[in-house]
């Protein structure tokens, strides 16, 4: 998205950026960030659907956030390698590279704010949880996260009364003026959702200290393996809602300073002017192009780090990857991969396999098999993100 405005290398106040310097380490930065998101993103996906213990409602939105950064991975950041190797001549092609950005960027941020309410709804009705959230209301969830995007991002090209629309700029920049809807998208987009996300976690976190302390003071008066149990369920939940919120916390620090200052430039594209050169030169790289582009390879990195089901998903994946069969006298055996991914094939597909995927989403749990599995530390119920 924050293409819309300045996708040049150069600064809306003057201060050139397409050096030969910079252009290569932008060139390489933005390589390498292409080869990580479109790598680790694929994994988090491939995870979710192999590892039929990551399957479950909260996971399915990790899926379509992970879906929304790979889409950037595959989409946006090749328009934006190619416009600093070329300079873009083609309005059509600038209004595919603006909408794809719209449509990735809002669907992350919606995405979190899903997550988000979904997480709310677990740690603080947790016997509940699984009746409301089934996985026909999660992927209605995740197919309106979706609609929405692709709403809004068509919106953004169209122009409208008293806009100049899109276009390009001598040098081959692409270009949006619609400062009016940009000004209403950011609140929408990002304001509303970064809302709704503070809020949610701002509960969870008091729900789940809450949770925490009442275990705690319960296993110092009793040390029965069934406290145990719950202390470790609580425990989980509470690092669960943790990772999330790292992830929260990782989107706002790579793009709530984009959106301010992208907001600002609308009004006044002069507004770096008062800096020094140095520090206006170092905003506009670190908040225009090097943060927003991040934040899509960040995700899968912190599922890898502070989450144990999806690390160990991870590396099943890697090993069936890199480990090859044993050759045959005279036939070669199928690779590894292959066989891991057929028997997972062959598995989710059988009859039994079915009944097991229902289970897992918990169709037809009750509130009271829920209690059940809560308090004796099920992880087959409890999601573990």
């Amino acid at each position: 998205m924050n293409n819309t405005t300045y996708n040049r290398t150069e600064d809306p106040n003057g201060y050139t950026v397409d050096h030969n310097m910079e252009k290569e380490f932008l060139l390489s930065y933005y390589a390498i960030l292409l080869v990580l998101t479109v790598a680790g993103n694929t994994l988090v996906c491939v995870a979710i659907y192999v590892d039929i213990r990551l399957r479950s409602p909260t996971n399915w939105f990790i899926a379509s956030l992970a879906v929304s950064d790979l889409f950037y991975g595959l989409a946006g950041l090749p328009f934006r390698i190619a416009s600093m190797v070329t300079p873009m001549s083609s309005s059509e092609v600038c209004t595919i590279w603006i909408w794809v950005d719209m449509v990735c960027a809002a669907a992350s941020m919606a995405n979190l704010a899903v997550i988000s309410v979904d997480r709310y709804l677990k740690i603080t009705k947790p016997f509940s949880y699984h009746m409301n959230m089934t996985k026909t209301r999660s992927f209605l969830a995740i197919g309106g996260v979706w609609v929405y995007a692709a709403t809004l991002a068509t919106f953004a090209i169209i122009k409208w009364p008293g806009a100049g629309g899109v276009h390009t700029q001598d040098g081959g920049y692409c270009r949006n003026d619609n400062k009016v809807f940009y000004t209403v998208a950011n609140i929408v987009a990002f304001l509303s959702p970064l809302m709704v996300l503070i809020a949610s976690y701002s509960m969870i976190f008091r729900t789940a200290l809450s949770h925490f302390n009442k275990m705690k003071y319960m296993i110092v008066s009793s040390s029965s393996r069934e406290d145990r149990r719950k202390q470790k369920s609580v425990v989980r939940d509470f690092k669960a809602t943790k990772t999330l919120a790292v992830v929260l916390g990782t989107f706002t620090v790579c793009w709530a300073p984009f959106f301010i200052m992208f907001t600002i430039s609308q009004y006044d594209e002069n507004f770096l002017d008062d800096l020094p050169p140095s520090v206006a030169m170092a905003f506009f790289y670190m908040f225009y192009l090097i943060l927003p582009n991040l934040n899509s390879a960040c995700n899968p990195f912190i599922y890898a780090y502070f989450n144990v089901e999806f690390r160990r998903a991870f590396r099943k994946i890697m090993w069936s990857s890199c480990d090859g069969q044993r050759h045959g006298s005279n036939t070669r055996r199928k690779s590894s991969v292959t066989s891991f991914f057929q028997a997972t094939f062959i598995r989710r597909h059988s009859p039994q396999a079915g009944a097991n995927d229902d289970t897992n989403h918990n169709h037809n749990h009750s509130p009271r098999d829920d209690e059940k599995s809560f308090l004796n530390g099920d992880n087959t119920t409890v999601t573990q993100l």
